[in-house]
């Protein structure tokens, strides 16, 4: 049986890449042709869902929150990285040449080493 955590992580991730794709992508919501309210609600709901029954909430560890922190952080930058060599453009402005998004990257790398230093500092010493 699937462990209902990596359900919920799976909810989040598909959320997140769809929600990107479309961003960088307009153009794929007029292929596929559905129409973008109803693209919309579901990409909200599945985000809602995936953000409500988030393991964060139900296993809050030094250890988890770190690994999913880092984990949410590489992802995120590869998916723009690799939507910018497809060729995808951002309609928000998350591009690497974006200052914003450097300082919310350097932002987030300083939180995932304090989580870090946390994390060691509650581990017992040998």
């Amino acid at each position: 049986m699937i462990n209902k955590n990596w359900i919920s992580i799976g909810v989040i991730v598909i959320s997140i890449t769809l929600l990107m794709a479309c961003d960088f992508f307009p153009k794929l919501n007029e292929v596929l042709s559905i129409p973008k309210p109803i693209v919309s609600v579901f990409l909200l709901l599945m985000l809602f869902v995936g953000c409500y029954t988030t393991p964060l909430l139900k296993n809050n560890t030094l250890r988890f929150n770190f690994l999913w922190g880092a984990a949410t952080v590489i992802y995120l930058m590869g998916l723009i990285i690799v939507f910018s060599l497809l060729g995808g453009n951002s309609q928000v402005g998350l591009s690497l040449s974006s200052p914003a998004l450097w300082i919310v990257l350097a932002i987030s790398v300083f939180e995932l080493y304090r989580e870090f230093k946390k994390l060691k500092a509650a581990q017992p010493t040998p």
